[in-house]
């Protein structure tokens, strides 16, 4: 079972309920403080009244809000699919390069289900130095989430690997899943990314990752 998921009350950001969360307060305070500007950002876009990108009849800071509560449902799932897309049971030390990529988009059918509130429209592995050539945003996400790897493995509690989430018009967010060790008795399964996308699409939640 992965670790339980717990939300910095300041942010947006997803933190793992592990031993290496006290230990590593001070590398999410400075990641913690950019999310917190962010959510700034989201409300001053909302008392401007701007609405390019939008639903219909949302704002910036609820739609936030519901990829918050949409991702705290689908948290298994992520760290499932992640851990098979970046294929860690046969090298973990790949998490130290690469992320899963998941592009989103906002359902308006999601009938005030959470778990149905955002769909898959696409999920990709990419490496740590392509994702620094989209932007400010993921370069300094990447940086933080390295400097949180190397501690956790400098005290020798597992390694982090990581979903990087994307649903215009919000800023790309990170998932990080911590406390990761050996996960070689697993078998990679190769139909990942068709898994994810068909057990968001019926806001399942994971039991089993598998066709």
């Amino acid at each position: 079972m992965p670790p339980a998921a717990s939300r910095c009350a300041n942010t947006s950001i997803l933190t793992i309920a592990c031993e290496t969360d006290i230990a590593l307060a001070s590398t999410h305070k400075p990641w913690c403080n950019n999310n917190a500007d962010h959510l700034t950002e989201l409300q001053q876009a909302d008392e401007r009244g701007q609405t390019r990108g939008l639903p219909p009849g949302i704002t910036h800071v609820e739609l936030d809000q519901k990829l918050e509560k949409w991702v705290k449902y689908h948290n298994a799932l992520l760290m499932a699919a992640t851990i098979h897309a970046l294929a860690l049971p046969r090298d973990i030390r790949r998490s130290q390069t690469y992320m899963l990529r998941v592009k989103l988009a906002y359902r308006p059918d999601h009938g005030g289900v959470s778990s149905k509130y955002f769909r898959v429209l696409d999920a990709s592995v990419i490496d740590f130095e392509t994702a620094k050539t989209f932007g400010k945003i993921w370069v300094a996400s990447i940086d933080q989430i390295t400097k949180l790897r190397t501690d956790s493995e400098t005290m020798r509690r597992g390694t982090v690997a990581a979903v990087a989430l994307e649903c215009a018009p919000l800023a790309m967010q990170i998932v990080p899943f911590g406390s990761l060790r050996d996960l070689s008795p697993l078998v990679i399964q190769q139909q990942w990314k068709e898994i994810l996308i068909r057990d968001v699409e019926a806001g399942k939640k994971l039991s089993r990752f598998e066709m």
